[in-house]
């Protein structure tokens, strides 16, 4: 098992530090607080922090909560921000919500989060313990909400804010949950024609003394290197499959997945508009729960869900606390559409740049819902065209000496 670090606070007020093995952050969490110490940090250590890469501390920074889904964080923060506007005190509230909880990751984390408050921690602190739960953005909002005295209001906004962006993501996900089911069906059906439905062929062809056609001389002979080495292909596929899957976690891999999703002929364009609705979103809240330009911008980096608009929201974090304005840094990168840099300036000028970018991303919510509803109609005959012709190949294929087999009958009866 892992060594996890850590600090904490025990009853008489002292900071001590030192390493726990466990199974998880939340079971090292655990056993700090039975004995009786007020956790700050935990963190896994490292044997060896000069080995440390940076892209494995990026694979398992959450965006908007790794642990749970963002519905059940979505609903979890409103009933905390109804808990607050109805006078309940925090503790009791969290607890409450722990029990009625269906999801279970959350409802323990939730518990611990109220242990942690009762023992005079701040809710914000509290929260940042569960770095699988609570992103970042998460926790910065609530601590912003705590700093200004405007946690409920902050809350509300934050669920607001997450309720939103599940919906987007729904939609997208749907709008290619369909292709992508009809692709693994043609990819199962082009399997059972070449193992089942081709050999049959060959055998009848065999048969015959014909000259088999180019085609289906091709379909047959990858036909039988399949059969005979299917356990070597399935082997190398899964393999292929799962070093892929690896390599597009590490940041060269999502930034090359990322830029040829936003360029698709099709979903692209979905995926892009999602993008910078998601971005204009988090940008604008995190403005307007009172956060630092430069801290609002990392945040929002971190939460884009898109490796090309993080490395663009570098370029402009570097070029605005180098003291350049906030819209002519966004329009350096060439990423950032021209409406949206439009609103940004108006809001720059009129001292509301958080509004604007609230309604940029409204706007883009909008152009979501009117491109899935396009892709939905759209799909379905491309597809049919798309998975036909590919049946249809194989099948043409294998028929095609048919053309040509009276010809060999005639051969083989006067041999």
């Amino acid at each position: 098992m892992p060594n996890f670090a850590y600090v904490a606070r025990n009853t008489a007020g002292e900071e001590t530090n030192g390493t726990l093995t466990g199974a998880s952050v939340d079971q090292v969490v655990d056993e700090l607080h039975r004995r009786g110490l007020v956790v700050l940090h935990v963190a896994e250590h490292a044997l060896f922090p000069s080995m440390r890469r940076n892209w494995l501390d990026r694979m398992s920074r959450p965006v908007f909560g790794g642990g749970v889904p963002v519905r059940d964080l979505a609903l979890f923060t409103r009933q905390l921000s109804t808990l607050f506007e109805a006078g309940i005190p925090l503790v009791r509230g969290l607890r409450g919500l722990a029990q009625d909880e269906n999801n279970r990751t959350l409802g323990r984390a939730v518990l611990r989060v109220a242990d942690t408050v009762e023992r005079g921690n701040s809710l914000g602190d509290a929260l940042s313990l569960h770095p699988r739960i609570f992103s970042p953005l998460y926790v910065n909002m609530v601590r912003a909400g705590e700093g200004a005295g405007t946690l409920d209001e902050i809350l509300r906004e934050l669920a607001t804010y997450l309720e939103k962006v599940d919906a987007v993501k729904t939609k997208v996900r749907s709008s290619m949950s369909y292709p992508v089911f009809v692709l693994v069906f043609a990819f199962v059906v082009m399997l059972f024609l070449l193992l089942k439905i081709v050999p049959t062929f060959q055998e009848i062809y065999a048969n015959f003394d014909a000259q088999l056609p180019g085609p289906t001389l091709a379909i047959i002979t990858f036909s039988k290197l399949l059969q005979q080495n299917l356990l070597l292909a399935a082997l190398v596929f899964f393999g292929a499959l799962g070093a892929i899957g690896f390599w597009l976690r590490t940041p060269a891999g999502r930034m090359v997945r990322d830029r040829f999703i936003i360029s698709m002929p099709i979903f692209g364009s979905v995926v892009k508009k999602a993008t910078i609705s998601r971005m204009c979103r988090t940008f604008g809240i995190l403005l307007k729960s009172g956060l630092p330009v430069l801290d609002a911008l990392e945040l929002t980096k971190g939460a884009t869900g898109n490796e090309v608009l993080s490395a663009a929201l570098d370029r402009v974090k570097d070029r605005v606390s180098r003291g350049e304005e906030l819209t002519p840094a966004f329009r350096s990168t060439r990423r950032i559409p021209e409406m949206v840099l439009q609103l940004m300036a108006t809001g720059e000028e009129a001292g509301q740049i958080d509004a604007m970018l609230l309604k940029s991303s409204e706007f883009y919510d909008r152009q979501v819902d009117a491109a899935v509803q396009g892709l939905t109609a759209l799909i379905e005959p491309v597809l049919i065209v798309v998975v036909g012709a590919i049946v249809g190949i194989v099948v043409v294929t294998m028929f095609l000496p048919i053309f040509y087999l009276g010809d060999a009958i005639f051969r083989s009866e006067f041999r």
